[in-house]
């Protein structure tokens, strides 16, 4: 018995209702790693002072001596940032089942802001700071803070991704610096570099376990460092070098009113419905011994 030839012509294609999110980093990995604060003026100013040295005594009944005390401020200008969407007055009956995804764009906004908190302090770490009386002063990170690209314990300098060498010269200039041993240490890296680490280290090495656990993700803390993989939209690249940047908690200060999102039916607007999310953040390196930058090339 034949079969009715025109049924397929009235088969029906069945739509997911829901929406779901592409891959992405949606909290912030690095607000915890740093010192946290919420400016309520355009800008606030961190009062630092300095070491200073006992002088030996070497005559009876002498003259006083008084030295000088090297006084510093570091400034934090926080500024707005924002995230607007804007959904037609019927585009929810013309949806038909599927849901407009009003939530869903709360969630990729928290996201995104989550993510922009993360660069926000990467680019501090590696920017300028601002010192003096306004606050006008331009202060960069030294090359004495930072790991060459083409670093090499011993033997000849070659361009390289992540190694333990480049780890262990990182640990060597905070320690050099008298950055205190209890105060948390954080390393930040995109996925390339943890697989260059593994790359770079013999099967069977004292390193080896270490960095194989650090891999598989069962461990996040090496040589002292506690290590955060983020977006590679988040940090620094230029090149196909990337700027992997380590620091003590106590070096970069953000400043993070908090996110806020409203939904408004804007009436001038044919009464679209209006998604917006803002926030106000800003950062700042703090101190100079405190950070640095570990440049690794991603193309080798």
């Amino acid at each position: 018995m034949a079969a009715i030839k025109s049924i397929p012509e009235y088969y029906v294609t069945e739509y997911e209702t829901n929406w779901s999110h592409k891959a992405q980093q949606k909290i912030s990995l690095l607000k915890d790693q740093v010192i946290l604060d919420n400016i309520d003026g355009k800008e606030k100013s961190y009062n630092k002072i300095g070491t200073v040295e006992f002088q030996r005594v070497t005559e009876r009944a002498g003259a006083t001596r008084v030295s000088d005390l090297s006084l510093e401020k570091r400034w934090l200008r926080p500024f707005p940032f924002d995230d607007t969407k804007v959904f037609d007055e019927w585009d929810e009956k013309f949806l038909g089942e599927i849901s407009l995804p009003s939530s869903q764009l709360m969630e990729a906004q928290a996201a995104a802001y989550a993510r922009l908190a993360d660069s926000i302090i990467l680019q501090a770490a590696v920017g300028d700071a601002y010192t003096g009386e306004n606050g006008t002063s331009v202060v960069s990170l030294p090359s004495t803070q930072t790991v060459a690209v083409n670093y090499v314990e011993s033997g000849t300098a070659a361009n390289s991704g992540l190694t333990i060498g480049k780890l262990r010269r990182a640990k060597y200039i905070l320690d050099d610096n008298d950055v205190d041993d209890m105060e948390p240490r954080t390393v930040a890296y995109c996925a390339k570099q943890l697989q260059d680490l593994l790359r770079s280290v013999e099967i069977g090495s004292k390193d080896y376990n270490a960095v194989q656990a650090l891999v598989d993700g069962q461990v996040n803390k090496f040589l002292g460092f506690t290590f955060k993989r983020v977006s590679s939209k988040v940090l620094p690249v230029s090149g196909g070098v990337r700027q992997v940047v380590f620091w003590a908690k106590n070096g970069l200060r953000l400043s993070d009113s908090g996110k806020q999102t409203r939904m408004d039916i804007l009436p001038t607007q044919s009464h679209a419905l209006q998604v917006r999310s803002v926030g106000v953040l800003g950062a700042t390196r703090d101190e100079e011994a405190r950070v640095g930058i570990i440049y690794c090339d991603e193309t080798v």
